[in-house]
């Protein structure tokens, strides 16, 4: 009853993206798509930190594109949402001043 074990080979540990390159992106969508700022700018901050964190060396290469497109997606919203605030309160003023000439 002399049995000898051999030891398995431990699987390798895969290198997953981040939580919070998983989070830019995600926020980095909602903002494109329907919440604007309240997601947009969210997006923007975490994407740059886990940017500046995967630069460093302190997170997984594998979130960087997760990451570089939760900011480009996350400025798209900002620069969205500004243009229409402008929009709106141009074109709102506009036909608030056409309503005050045609009263007088």
């Amino acid at each position: 009853m002399n049995e000898t074990y051999e030891a398995q080979p431990v699987p390798p540990v895969q290198d997953k993206a981040s939580g919070m390159a998983i989070t830019a992106l995600v926020l980095g969508i909602l903002g494109f798509c329907c919440c604007g700022l309240l997601a947009g700018v969210p997006a923007l901050i975490i994407g740059w930190l886990e940017n500046g964190k995967i630069n460093r060396g302190e997170s997984s290469e594998k979130g960087k594109w997760m990451a570089i497109v939760g900011m480009v997606l996350g400025i798209i919203s900002i620069v969205l949402s500004c243009l229409t605030t402008i929009w709106y309160l141009f074109f709102g003023g506009m036909a608030v001043l056409e309503e005050m000439s045609r009263g007088m």
